[in-house]
């Protein structure tokens, strides 16, 4: 039995190649989109993952500080000068008071101040807590009974820790929200904690401490993700940025895609994109756009009385780096198979070979029997490797 032999048409080869080729692409950008997508979901997880370790030791920090404040506030001899009754001062004192205690211009007005028994108790304290850089006591009045140095005003009846701490006293410690002491003064916030008598549960007064917000940078540094991927603090009202591992985001200034974050906490989202954004020109300065990034989040519940929200985040296209190399080296290998193809298709295209004689012809003549053939016929050598071509 004879071979069957075919003949292969180079242009419809060719045809289907082209049109394979954009199928190809296109299932091949499919799959490098679902792989980002996939990754971008793992990425902002594990920023979600790291907002909320950092959140537990900015909590755990905080609540050091309020554990020192509370062994203050439960020392008998704090708990003794608290409950001795001070004559009450009157106006012109008091004005005095504070002006020598602004001025430092009396000594001997501040004498009781500055050489309290107490004020060795709270220098020891603020050596074993650095972090601490002011310790003071109130009495129930809200005057200053003990101080390790001269900051703050004499009497605080009227500040927003005082007043709090004297309506709900149960409440037992206060965090207030950062501030600055001047214009270009460092950033701080107070911590309080009640003094109550242990006898009769009576408010005394109370505790204050002052705490430098540099010292939650400690916290923030240890979150490094990548080159780019870092943690922040900021003020879950505004989005004011209140702490900043990094030079380039001072405090004070409102991070940017923040209406990002208040998205993904609506849509109960641990982690969102921020496209890149782009800050409004000022005249006579030149400001650089915010890359897109990905941001995860975790608010601060353990910390009273404060609205923080800690914030890791990372340029998307560092966290998606791997899939981009990725898609890289496939468009490089799509495009070397289509010059391929290409040069397939020219090839054959130029060995193109066409029959001397007629296709069907030749066929018939091929399929004649035997018995059929005149004797010049037979005599005739049979062309048996098919029809004879010409370039």
């Amino acid at each position: 039995m004879s071979k069957r032999r075919y003949r292969l048409d180079s242009q419809l080869l060719t045809l289907s190649f082209f049109v394979a080729m954009p199928l190809v692409a296109f299932s091949s950008f499919v799959v490098v989109s679902m792989a980002r997508s996939t990754l971008e979901d793992v990425a902002g997880r594990e920023l979600e993952q790291r907002a909320l370790q950092t959140r537990f030791l900015i909590e755990h920090f905080i609540g050091d500080q309020i554990v020192q404040l509370r062994l203050l506030a439960v020392d008998p001899a704090v708990v003794a000068a608290a409950r001795t009754t001070h004559r009450a001062a009157g106006m012109d004192e008091r004005h005095r008071i504070e002006r020598a205690w602004a001025s430092g211009s009396d000594p001997k007005l501040l004498q009781p101040l500055l050489a309290s028994t107490v004020r060795a108790r709270l220098r020891q304290a603020a050596a074993l807590v650095p972090s601490l850089r002011v310790l003071q006591v109130f009495d129930a009045d809200g005057r200053l009974l003990a101080t390790t140095v001269r900051a703050g005003r004499a009497f605080q009846e009227d500040a927003i820790w005082y007043r709090q701490l004297q309506q709900d006293p149960l409440a037992g410690a206060f965090v207030g929200e950062t501030q600055r002491t001047g214009a270009s003064g460092p950033q701080h916030f107070e911590i309080a904690y009640t003094i109550a008598d242990p006898l009769s549960g009576r408010w005394l007064g109370a505790v204050r401490g002052v705490v430098s917000a540099a010292d939650l940078y400690g916290v923030l540094a240890s979150v490094r993700i990548g080159q780019t991927g870092h943690a922040l603090l900021i003020r879950a009202d505004d989005g004011l940025v209140l702490a900043a591992d990094e030079a380039e985001r001072a405090p004070d200034a409102t991070f940017p895609g923040f209406d990002a974050i208040r998205a993904a906490m609506q849509a109960r989202r641990g982690y969102w994109i921020v496209p890149r954004l782009r800050p409004a020109k000022e005249p006579g300065r030149e400001a650089a756009a915010t890359p897109a990034r990905l941001v995860g989040y975790a608010v601060v519940e353990q910390v009273p009385g404060v609205s923080w929200i800690v914030v890791v985040e990372q340029e998307i296209g560092e966290a998606t780096a791997p899939v981009s190399g990725i898609t890289r080296y496939l468009w490089l290998h799509f495009l070397g198979a289509l010059v391929t193809v290409f040069l397939l298709a020219l090839y054959l295209s130029l060995r193109q070979e066409t029959p001397v004689i007629d296709e069907y012809l030749h066929i018939h003549e091929t399929h004649v029997p035997p018995s059929m053939h005149t004797p010049d016929e037979d005599r005739r050598p049979v062309d048996t490797q098919g029809p004879l071509s010409v370039r």
